[in-house]
């Protein structure tokens, strides 16, 4: 069996969770941000095994051999007025004796968070867009690496390259870099859009033979601001790309503080899988709730 979708919060035998609450105090500005601290234990993997694992929002962590790879890290209960859906992380953080890559596809506070930065491994290595390279080298203790459109780098086994986003790049007050996606090539081809709205020149991916593909569906809110996709748009991306399996990420982890109607937090991936069936066929959708595993074993079966 070649895909094998792994929930493993399910699986005590292989997965162990042990969740305390941590608080941590920023003196500097006098407040006090809370997290919730993981010691996951991964299951074992083969040598040419994919794990995946959403973390909730855009951060999805991917281990292949010996290196372990993160995008767009966000550990907070809490960031300014948002609060993450159900109190904690249920599952989580990276080990930090693996080599770790971690993505960052654009500057916007829930995409690029520097208190979540600090608590992962310091010998890290971050790639970020061109031109935010300065900006997170004085508050972070990791090496950085700018990496543009069109352009790739190496870590070990695995290729990592810059692609198109349309999505707002700038961070208040006055810093900006362009958003940018990756495509990921770990054993399989992975796609991972970060925060991006629909473009008709997200086709050209089609030739990038894309295995699996990380596509926002929602966001903290019902109501979507400019360069973002909805359900409907995520799945006809996917059929520009034509991926063979879609995990739909961006959803279900953040509510603003007070809002009472949550239906926007459950429904948008069904949404998305249900269009998919229908522009994506050959498509398969894995939803995962946050904490959740994929295991990708081996090679993927051909496209039909």
């Amino acid at each position: 069996m070649p895909i094998i979708p792994a929930i493993c919060r399910r699986d005590r035998s292989q997965l162990r969770r042990r969740t305390t609450w941590n608080i941590i105090n920023n003196r500097a500005r006098g407040t006090t941000r809370y997290f919730d601290t993981i010691e996951p234990t991964l299951p074992s993997l083969r040598s040419e095994d994919l794990h995946i694992r959403w973390l909730g929002h855009a951060t999805v962590l991917m281990r292949h051999r010996s290196v372990t790879l993160i995008t767009d890290p966000l550990f907070r209960t809490r960031l300014f007025h948002l609060r993450r859906h159900g109190g904690t992380i249920s599952r989580g953080t990276p080990d930090n004796s693996m080599p770790l890559v971690i993505l960052i596809s654009h500057l916007h506070h829930d995409h690029l968070d520097f208190i979540s930065l600090r608590k992962l491994n310091p010998d890290a290595v971050v790639v970020v867009p061109v031109g935010a390279g300065t900006y997170l080298k004085r508050r972070i203790p990791q090496d950085v690496i700018e990496l543009g459109v069109g352009e790739d780098i190496r870590f070990h086994h695995i290729r990592i390259k810059g692609v198109r986003a349309e999505h707002g790049g700038r961070r208040w007050p006055s810093v900006s870099a362009p958003a940018q996606g990756y495509i990921i090539e770990a054993g399989q081809t992975v796609y991972f859009a970060g925060d991006t709205g629909l473009f008709p020149a997200m086709e050209s991916l089609h030739s990038c033979g894309i295995d699996i593909a990380f596509l926002p569906v929602c966001g903290h809110s019902p109501h979507l601001g400019k360069h973002h996709m909805n359900p409907i748009e995520a799945a006809q991306a996917l059929e520009y790309i034509g991926a063979r399996i879609a995990v739909p990420i961006h959803w279900g982890t953040y509510r603003p503080l007070g809002y009472s109607n949550h239906d926007f937090l459950r429904t948008p991936p069904y949404e998305f899988a249900s269009h998919a069936a229908l522009r994506a066929s050959n498509t398969h959708v894995h939803i995962l709730n946050p904490g959740d595993d994929l295991l990708i074993a081996g090679s993927l079966p051909s496209a039909a």
